[in-house]
This record gives structure tokens, sequence and C-alpha cells, in this order.
């Protein structure tokens, strides 16, 4: 008589292995889940996060807990993300200076921005804007192309670091309008902020979410926005283009989780965040802050990203700014 057939002990321990991974995607999210900003408070990408952080906390019923790790351009709070553990406890809010300027400024970045992240959604895109110190005697672009003209190397615009679209907007607009501005980097949009409103420096091509509410209050100056045509949201603002045929600059923000991060978590992460897009109450709240919600699937985001690498490894090539 033929003994009884008794999987090996491989095949049972694949078995209960699969079995208790499944349970775990079952059961994501146990605990709260942290969602890393790699700029300082206070910016837009913060603004951005914290819209999402909400939402997606009341869909999958744990707290989606905001954390800064600002620096290097948003490289530093991307790297950490890049490299904690791949179990859906950790995502981080993209951005140009984090995943796609940071390929043709960075000669040694520590992290791959395609290969290290698994893409969950593009949340928005926003325009950015130019604003000044009301001290700064320019109401126009033309205005400040002629000031910067006469004064050339002493107009000094803060950033949200190197590599930012905050920093490259301000070297585009330099090189277009054949204009010699000065860079100065900080840790975060909000820390520039405060220098601009206390006169440290004379303007920013901020974010235009984050510039919202100080262009409405008046305490700063807004001159422009930097998308091709003009804001919904600031209508009276003229674009650059206007006075600069052809140039435009949109940021973008996205989720991201590191590598490796299983595909069902990352389906619910896209599923809970893109339905939360597609809601009236969160695009009016993105719409707000000037921003443009997008949503849609990791699939779009990853071709999206591919194409912002290349389009700004042209720009950097064409400025003459050599990678750090």
């Amino acid at each position: 008589m033929r003994a009884p057939y008794l999987p090996s002990t491989h095949l049972l321990t694949a078995f209960l292995l699969a079995a208790t991974c499944a349970s775990a995607h079952a059961q994501y999210p146990s605990k709260p889940i942290r969602m890393i900003v790699p700029y300082a408070a206070g910016g837009t990408t913060d603004v951005l996060a914290r819209i999402m952080a909400d939402k997606l906390g009341q869909a999958l019923g744990q707290t989606v807990v905001v954390e800064y790790k600002p620096g290097a351009g948003g490289t530093i709070g991307a790297e950490a993300a890049a490299k904690s553990p791949p179990d859906g406890y950790t995502i981080v809010m993209g951005a140009p200076g984090s995943h796609s300027t940071a390929t043709s400024l960075y000669a040694k970045l520590p992290y791959d921005p395609v290969k290290d992240f698994a893409p969950i959604v593009h949340v928005a895109n926003v325009p950015n804007s130019i604003i000044t110190n009301p001290s700064l005697p320019v109401k126009s672009v033309p205005e400040l192309i002629a000031y910067a003209k006469a004064h050339p190397g002493e107009l000094t615009y803060g950033s949200a670091g190197t590599g930012a679209t905050t920093h490259l907007t301000g070297e585009l607009f330099a090189l277009l309008a054949n204009v010699k501005l000065t860079h100065i980097p900080y840790k975060g949009s909000g820390q520039a902020m405060v220098d601009l409103l206390g006169g440290q420096i004379q303007m920013m091509f901020e974010n235009l979410p984050g510039a919202a509410n100080q262009i409405r209050s008046g305490k700063v100056r807004g001159l422009a926005v930097t998308s091709l045509r003009r804001s919904a949201a600031f209508p009276d603002l003229p674009a650059v283009s206007e006075t600069l045929p052809g140039f435009e600059v949109v940021a973008w923000f996205a989720l991201f989780a590191p590598a490796g991060t299983p595909a069902p978590i990352i389906a619910r992460l896209n599923a809970e965040s893109d339905r939360a897009l597609k809601t009236a109450e969160v695009r009016e709240k993105i719409a707000q802050a000037g921003s443009d919600p997008i949503g849609g699937t990791p699939e779009e985001l990853a071709k999206f990203l591919a194409g912002d690498i290349a389009k700004w490894v042209r720009v950097t090539r064409e400025a003459g700014i050599k990678p750090q």
C-alpha cells in the first residue's frame, strides 16, 4: 500500500509564507502610515500632503502621519523613503526636486528616482508664480526684466532648495530674459517666504499654492504665473509667456512608495487616492490652493515621470548647470 503523499518542507514553508503574506495584505493597514514630505513645513508639498493624508486616513481607517525631512532640494527625504521597508507603511510626496530634476543636478544621487520607487498616484500639477517684496519697484514682468538688466546680479530669489522647480524656474527665466539673478537656496519654501516678507531676499518663483495667501493679503506682489496660460485661481495674473513666448514651468506632486512594496498594497493606495482626488471636496481644496488635481494609475504616473526627467535634463544642459 502506497504511503499518503506529504508535501515537502520547502513546499509547506512556501505555502505558509504565501498565506501569511496574503493575510497581511488583506489586513493592510493595521497601523499608522507615515507620509514623508521632503521639504520644510509651509510650502506647497506640505499643503497637498495634508489634504491627501487626511482623506487617505479616513479611507484606510488609520492615521496618516505627515513627517518632514527637508534638505538638499528634497533628496534627503526621498532617500529616507527609498530606504524604508517596502511594506506600505512609508510613502512620500514626491516633486520635481526629489524625483526628476535631481537626476541632472546631482552627480551622485543616493537613490534612483525610477528604480527605487513604486509610483502610486499623480496628485496635482502646480504652476509657479513670480512674487516680489512690495518694496521692489516693479509691478510687471517687463519691469522686472528691465530692473534686473539695470542691476545685474543684485536681485536675489529664494527657493525650496537647489534643484527644486522654484530654483530652476529662476534659472530658466534668467536664461530666456537674458538677465543675471542670484539664487539663495533654503531647506523649504516656507523659510524662503519668511525672508521674502522680511526683505532679506527680493523675489521668489514660488509654487502658486504656497504663495496664494500672501498674494491675496498683499504681503507680496504677484507679477505672473509660469503656466502657459493664466491660472483660473488668479485670472488677473498674466502668464510669463505673455512676455517671454513659450515660457512654461509646471511643478507636479505625486505619491510614491519604496520599490518592492507589494502590488496589492500599491493598488489599494492608488484606488483610495484616486477616489479622493475625484471628490468635490478634495478637488475644491486643491483648486483653492492654486493647483490642478490629476489622479490616474501608477502606470500613468511612471510615464509622466519619465517625460519630466527628460525635459529637465534638456533644460539644465541648455542653462549650463553642472551636476554637483
